[in-house]
């Protein structure tokens, strides 16, 4: 639901001709006879090269602040080399140029389903997963197919990596002397020489206790003498089966997998004494399954900041660890039976005598310092708007914040003085900043985004005014030539009260690129729903690759409406704590205040309204068609979470224990009112989602067969939780399903 991890990037090749190991021939885009701009199509929207091309990802500067290392391809392809950017520079120039996977169409020439197997397994092959600069800032640690490497940033791209180390974790030490790893669950020292890829003898620090604990967080002191390690160990939660049909013989598959009120994994943090190999366990107090959001040394080593608090977010407490006793004392306590959200940040003061953090204990996201041990808690940012995340650079002597400030929709970075002051905003462009401040603290790389613009590079100068057009430069161009062949839609953002509580709502309002309002009234189609969507930055919401689908529905003629609804961040702490308690209730309510909203402006048919969304969106989907029975005409639920009781942990954040709070939970549950469908409802699930189990659609669909609903059940043998970006076929096959169900039931276009 609300904090499913759906960000894996998985494509698939829609046009099967692979020719070399570096991308797919696509289909050509479609070209009208009078000359206009070609037609979209889901095929062209969802197939390599992407029209969008390859967002840029991973960056990391250098040491001094010169260079910047990323992750990218400039083809639109998936698999990512490592890319360097030098300051004064016009162009970036790859660091790598490592062999990649490519298919031989004459080893599959009788078989074309293992062909087609073997160019799923290219298409997914996303080369360099990180890189990081070595200390030395002449290096670059590099994960590559699960090892870590070493390598020189050197003018010549290298072709092919030495020697790795296999690690699903790893650190270097602030003296660049020392890797850490962990592989296997059990964590390990090697030692670094100045030469790329020398290792030394790897020596065991902490052992592995049990089959399903491992190290999960590893940090150097600064000094290099010792390691802080948060291990979780998942031996207590539950072990449930889910089906896979897909092998010669259907197998069962385990996995380990909580229901709401079962027992989470358990957390224990250590410090390790490198030199004796030895490891010294916290007592932080608390219960085992506590949350820990930082482990941060401070900047003399003696000491250890933990931010922790209890599985259900309200009891959050800043603990000190004294590095050589052991020693742990509470530096600051908050406690807050209504929260809902833990989107928390904490960090030492440069001197070390301070720890900021942030808070929403008054009207959003902010940051605060407690500069001693007893003192008050200070403010440092202030009014009403949100602080999404915070970078401490002690050489600027200054904190940069990116936040809201300004309009709701966008994101941009923001410098305050380390004691506080008013908030000069650095970035320019109108859209989504996500920015990483160079070590010096005069410039800012990171990825941009908007409405109109896909995602890419951009560099801000910090040192130069607001108005210098030089201050802002883009440093990677990803969509392709054809890109700018054809029209898109255009996206407008709008408020209105809710007709629950009158407070303001925010929404997304994206129209056809040939939008007439004097031609008629246009269907609608509300979503994709879910929380944190209106946004200026390309697609709205990017854990999904709702994008194409977008701009394709709109091209056909619907008009797309996207609401924050309570929970959504950065319209105010009062704002998301209405959805407490509350899962299909006042979000449900919210939408209903969207669609009134969207019948005022006089250009919305109101008798084809849709609505669609995935996970918590599909609860949300089949919530309003069931409890708004007379209000959509059609649905379309991904991967419903329809079955409360069976969701994560994470959701007792908002839901509390299913034990205490039974009566919610059985109404937050779409199954118990499906009695009520009148429209035309389609689920659409992936067999091995372990997030939310393709069971409890199977139970929904079942029911609705048996009350005579119209119910369509779109199950993909071969995805999880992330069904719409696990292989570009699924996400075809899926969305052509999709619109296709809103085609015959609401039509495109105005009337």
């Amino acid at each position: 639901m609300r904090r499913f991890p759906l960000h894996s990037r998985r494509w698939f090749v829609t046009t099967w001709l692979i020719a070399a190991a570096t991308c797919s021939v696509h289909a050509a885009p479609v070209a009208q006879a009078d000359g206009a701009a070609p037609s979209l199509t889901l095929e062209r929207l969802y197939s390599l090269p992407r029209l969008i091309g390859t967002a840029p990802s991973g960056f990391a500067w250098a040491p001094d602040g010169k260079r910047l290392a990323f992750l990218w391809n400039d083809e639109g392809t998936n698999f990512r080399d490592v890319w360097l950017f030098d300051v004064g520079s016009a162009q970036p120039r790859r660091a790598t140029a490592l062999p990649r996977p490519h298919v031989d169409p004459a080893a599959h020439r009788n078989d074309s389903v293992a062909r087609r197997d073997a160019e799923i397994a290219v298409e997914r092959d996303e080369g360099v997963s990180a890189v990081a600069w070595h200390p030395d800032g002449r290096r670059l640690v590099v994960s590559f197919r699960g090892k870590v490497h070493l390598i020189e940033a050197a003018a010549t791209p290298a072709t092919q990596l030495d020697v790795g180390i296999v690690a699903t974790r790893h650190a270097v030490s602030a003296d660049g002397k020392a890797l850490a790893t962990v592989s296997e669950g059990t964590l390990w020292l090697h030692a670094l020489a100045a030469t790329r890829d020398a290792y030394g003898t790897p020596r065991r620090v902490l052992e592995r206790t049990a089959d399903e604990a491992s190290p999960t967080r590893i940090e150097w002191s600064p000094d290099g003498t010792r390691l802080a390690v948060l291990v979780s160990d998942r031996s207590d939660v539950p072990v449930r089966g889910i089906p896979d049909y897909l092998p010669d013989e259907a197998r069962m598959r385990s996995v380990r997998r909580a229901y709401p009120g079962e027992p989470a994994e358990r957390r224990r943090i250590g410090i390790v004494d490198v030199a004796a190999a030895d490891v010294r366990w916290l007592d932080v107090g608390g219960d085992a399954q506590d949350l820990v959001f930082t482990l941060a040394w401070s900047p003399d080593g003696r000491e250890l900041l933990i931010d922790s608090s209890d599985l259900y977010v309200k009891h959050r407490r800043l603990l000190i660890a004294d590095a050589r006793t052991g020693k742990v004392e509470t530096w600051l306590e908050e406690r807050e039976p209504l929260n809902v959200g833990a989107d928390w940040w904490a960090a030492w003061s440069p001197d070390g005598r301070g720890i900021y953090f942030t808070s929403d204990r008054d009207e959003d996201y902010h940051v605060y310092l407690r500069a001693r041990r007893g003192g008050a808690v200070r403010r440092i940012t202030h009014g009403n708007w949100a602080v999404d995340d915070v970078q401490l650079v002690p050489a600027a002597k200054a904190l940069f914040v990116s936040g809201n400030l300004g309009r709701a929709e966008q994101r941009h970075l923001f410098r305050v003085p380390l004691d506080g002051g008013p908030p000069r905003r650095l970035t320019r462009g109108a859209g989504s900043h996500f920015t990483l401040v160079s070590p010096d603290g005069r410039l800012a790389a990171g990825e941009f985004s908007s409405d109109t613009t896909p995602p890419d590079l951009f560099l801000t100068r910090l040192d130069k005014a607001f108005d210098d057009a030089t201050a802002e430069q883009r440093i990677t161009r990803s969509p392709l030539a054809e890109f700018d062949t054809y029209r898109w839609a255009t996206t407008r953002y709008v408020t209105f009260p809710s007709h629950v509580d009158g407070v303001t709502l925010h929404g997304r309002l994206t129209v056809p690129p040939d939008f007439d309002a004097a031609r008629g009234r246009y269907p609608a189609i509300i979503g994709s729903i879910y929380s944190n969507t209106v946004r200026n930055r390309w697609g709205g919401r990017v854990a999904h690759p709702t994008w194409g689908l977008d701009h394709y529905l709109a091209q056909q003629g619907y008009v797309l409406f996207n609401i924050d609804v309570a929970g959504s961040a950065g319209h105010g702490t009062a704002f998301r704590r209405r959805i407490r308690l509350d899962y299909g209730g006042i979000d449900i309510a919210d939408i209903e205040s969207g669609t009134r909203y969207l019948g005022a402006t006089g250009f919305i048919d109101t008798s084809r309204l849709g609505i669609w969304g995935s996970s918590y969106g599909g609860l949300m989907t089949a919530m309003s068609m069931f409890t708004r029975p007379t209000l959509f005409k059609a649905g379309v639920a991904g991967a419903p979470a329809t079955n409360v009781l069976h969701a994560l942990t994470g959701e007792m954040r908002v839901m509390g224990r299913p034990q205490e709070h039974p009566a919610e939970y059985i109404k937050a549950s779409a199954y118990t009112h499906a009695e009520n469908l009148q429209g035309a409802l389609m689920i659409i699930h992936g067999m091995r989602d372990d997030v939310v189990l393709f069971r409890d659609s199977v139970a929904l669909t079942h029911k609705l067969m048996q009350l005579g609903k119209d119910i369509d059940l779109v199950a993909l043998p071969d995805a999880g939780h992330g069904w719409d970006d696990e292989g570009l076929y699924q996400t075809v096959h899926s969305f052509r399903r999709l619109t296709d169900h809103f085609e015959r039931h609401l039509g495109g276009g105005p009337r």
